[in-house]
């Protein structure tokens, strides 16, 4: 029988392409590397909070984004996501409603194309002064109503039309 197997493992679970080909059976194994990233929606009242993605750091062409960081070590998500939080704009969350996840997949910095997992979450400011650490961001709380005046890169305009924010 004419077959090739083609098997890709993503996000702890195997997807199986069977294709017939030739009197063999070829394998190919595709291992993507996976990274989980936590996704904060941060809202006060009727605003969301974005930032303004230093240029030189953004993968996407869309200059606002939601706040994201990577999930990293050991612990809960919520602890973990404010790692990153306090770390790049000194401030803490409390996740409010765990929403849902999406994916991606896109070059990471290291030039690797990489599986990106976003939990998406309904988050609320817990401590800090909510001010980037890198200089050349910029945050700013934006009413629900004028989200759609704002370009936001591909992973924030999925979940805030989700939301129906958008």
């Amino acid at each position: 029988m004419k077959s090739e197997l083609l098997i890709q493992f993503c996000f702890l679970y195997p997807r199986l392409v069977l294709k017939p080909y030739s009197h063999y059976l070829s394998v190919i194994v595709i291992v993507m590397n996976t990274v989980l990233m936590a996704i904060a929606i941060i809202k006060d009242g009727n605003k969301i909070l974005l930032r303004k993605v230093d240029p030189a750091k953004n993968p996407y062409t869309e200059p606002y984004a939601l706040f994201g960081g990577r999930i990293d070590g050991e612990g809960k998500v919520d602890e973990l996501i404010n790692v990153d939080l306090k770390k790049r704009w000194d401030m803490s969350v409390s996740i409010d409603e765990k929403l849902w996840w999406d994916e991606e997949i896109k070059t990471d910095h290291d030039g690797e194309t990489k599986l990106f997992i976003y939990l998406d979450a309904l988050c609320s400011i817990t401590s800090g002064s909510v001010t980037p650490v890198n200089q050349n961001e910029q945050l700013k709380w934006v009413e629900l109503s004028d989200l759609s005046s704002y370009s936001l890169n591909p992973p924030s305009a999925v979940v805030l039309k989700k939301l129906s924010y958008l």
